[in-house]
């Protein structure tokens, strides 16, 4: 049954993959954490202009696992106190979460194991940058308020607009990692494919016929037809 539906097929493994890789499995959280963090400090690594740290919560918020902290090195007092912010994320929902579903779609993908591979080393890739992207947005939000930079009322709206959808709201997390599992795994010709797993190629066509079926022979059981006596 499952060989003839590939699409309940897909998205029967799609299901079991990514409830294996979302569940609060012991370490989990903490190891992709010290990721997020270490991936974030290397990219985001402050310059004179400006200091950046990532590190744990203090705090040992429940969801909040990332501290980061933003501070102006040149506006420090005599004593080395400066004017910072003090940011707090949570890097399951930041980052591990898009991960997670990309992997499952591209895991579930009926296309060859080699091209699978393929599609997901570039869609991690993909993905990690928008996790960064994301990041980076917030940053450069906080840092307007903090004084690192000043926008115009244009950019700050932008910013403040790039924050609420990437970071405060959920729905960014699971589109983007979506569209890149299109554009990865699937090529062209293989919209053919799965319109005739979908059923659509079966669809009757002008004059009742069943498009994609081989046509029907007439029956011809009854034996030639006489011609009508005049």
């Amino acid at each position: 049954m499952w060989r003839d539906r590939p699409i309940a097929r897909f998205l029967g493994w799609l299901a079991v993959l990514y409830a294996l890789l979302i569940a609060p499995w012991p370490g989990l959280n903490s190891a992709y954490g010290r990721w997020f963090r270490w991936i974030g400090g290397t990219v985001f690594a402050g310059g004179d202009r400006w200091f950046v740290k990532f590190e744990a919560d203090p705090a040992e918020h429940p969801l909040l696992d990332t501290q980061i902290t933003i501070a102006d090195p040149g506006r420090a007092n005599p004593s080395g106190r400066m004017p910072a912010r003090i940011l707090h994320l949570d890097s399951r929902g930041i980052g591990w979460v898009p991960t997670a579903l990309l992997t499952a779609l591209t895991l579930a993908t009926p296309i060859p194991w080699r091209r699978r591979a393929v599609a997901l080393l570039v869609g991690l890739l993909l993905v990690q940058g928008f996790i960064l992207g994301s990041v980076g947005s917030y940053l450069w939000s906080e840092s307007a308020k903090l004084g690192l930079i000043t926008p115009g009322p244009f950019w700050k709206a932008i910013a403040d607009g790039l924050t609420e959808t990437l970071i405060v709201q959920l729905g960014a997390g699971f589109a983007v990692p979506a569209l890149i599992w299109l554009v990865v795994c699937f090529r062209i010709e293989d919209l053919a494919s799965f319109t005739q797993a979908a059923g659509l190629a079966g669809r009757p066509g002008p004059g009742g016929q069943a498009t994609g079926g081989p046509a029907r022979s007439p029956d011809r059981s009854r034996g030639p037809r006489r011609a009508p006596r005049s």
